[in-house]
């Protein structure tokens, strides 16, 4: 079971790529459509073509940044986005199109990273994490994105294994005054802001 403690290491690990990830989300997703609306490659054919030039965009401007809070980019042939701080790492995924967190399909490589097999040795500082962002739901929202540490494999349309997973705010000044509330089953549910927040309107976003 993921403690609080363990809660509040990988929070204050995330902090400072919370902006720059978003930024370069932001960028790439606005890039990519825009190429492919401008040459009038629209309709569920290119659906796959944009989240991959999203991603590509994303890679370069988190390459350009500079400072990603701690965090480095890992290099890969695959053009996926993976990043490194000491010995956690964090693979960014576009959500799946029925499940909020991808299933990692029959490839041993992603398998054994859900596994997560480093942290019964290390623990929580050796985790692999997830960062699953989502297209905004209408015209001119904001993509948003979630932090999961899986702890197993499962198929698609399965139920997602892990133990922790919550909104990633977009700025380092969000974070403050969260707390982990672990519920009865041992799953880390997303972070509760204190009662003064909550009447600012403010929330987790769950």
């Amino acid at each position: 079971m993921l403690t609080p403690e363990d809660g509040a290491f990988i929070t204050l690990a995330v902090e400072g790529l919370a902006a720059p990830l978003h930024a370069g989300l932001d960028q790439g997703y606005t890039n990519a459509h825009r190429h492919y609306d401008e040459h009038e490659m629209t309709g569920q054919g290119y659906t796959k073509g944009r989240t991959d030039l999203t991603r590509d965009h994303t890679r370069k401007h988190l390459d350009k940044a500079g400072d990603l809070g701690g965090w480095e980019l890992v290099d890969g042939k695959s053009g996926r986005i993976l990043l490194r701080n000491q010995m956690l790492t964090i693979r960014v995924l576009h959500a799946a199109p029925f499940d909020l967190v991808p299933a990692p399909g029959r490839n041993k490589a992603r398998i054994s990273y859900y596994s997560n097999p480093a942290t019964d040795l290390f623990g929580v500082q050796a985790s692999n994490l997830l960062a699953v962002w989502l297209s905004p739901e209408e015209e001119g929202g904001q993509i948003s994105v979630r932090i999961v540490r899986p702890i197993g494999a499962w198929k698609p349309g399965r139920p997602a294994q892990f133990d922790l997973d919550f909104e990633l705010p977009r700025d380092t000044e969000s974070f403050a005054g969260w707390e982990f509330i672990p519920d009865d089953n041992g799953i880390m549910l997303p972070f509760e802001f204190d009662e003064d927040q909550r009447e600012e309107g403010e929330s987790s976003g769950a």
